[in-house]
């Protein structure tokens, strides 16, 4: 009997383990990758994310604004960055976050691209991630697809690597 209450309670525990991963991975749009050595201090990383009205997305509403935020999981090979960009015509704007201390497991401030007058449409955001010295990188790059609260949008999941170094 104590048994089958010992494997109720691992049962149920390891369900709610389970079911609370899951709902952090579903909001934290999170992309883990590396940036190689051999490339040396030029080597860059491009990625796009891809935002868009979704009927199962916290928000309804256009997509306004993209956050991103960078983790540099490597002490050394200089400062990592990541620097986000809008592509739709007529709305050209960038930004740039900087990890300033790498390998402490903190990531760097946030920031949001704002792509005002064009929220009424679909957006293709790209995001290049580069360091200032050599050596291999490892990184965390958070990233969301937002409406003008900061409520999550459609985002495409993956999202899409044109350059990896």
């Amino acid at each position: 009997m104590k048994l089958n209450k010992h494997i109720k309670e691992t049962l149920l525990s390891s369900a709610i383990l389970i079911a609370s991963s899951y709902t952090s991975t579903v909001l934290a749009h999170d992309f883990v990758s590396n940036l190689g050595a051999p490339a040396g201090a030029g080597a860059t990383d491009l990625l796009r994310v891809d935002c868009f009205n979704d009927s199962t997305a916290a928000s309804q509403s256009p997509t306004h604004q993209m956050f991103i935020q960078i983790n540099d999981g490597t002490a050394a090979g200089g400062k990592l960055s990541a620097s986000a960009a809008v592509y739709t015509p007529g709305y050209g704007k960038a930004t740039t976050v900087t990890d300033p201390t790498g390998g402490d497991g903190v990531a760097s401030p946030s920031k949001t691209l704002t792509v005002i007058g064009a929220d009424q449409q679909d957006n293709q955001f790209f995001i290049t991630v580069n360091h200032s010295a050599t050596g291999a990188k490892s990184y965390t790059l958070s990233y969301h697809c937002q409406d003008a609260s900061g409520q999550h949008t459609g985002t495409s999941l993956p999202l899409t690597v044109l350059q990896n170094n």
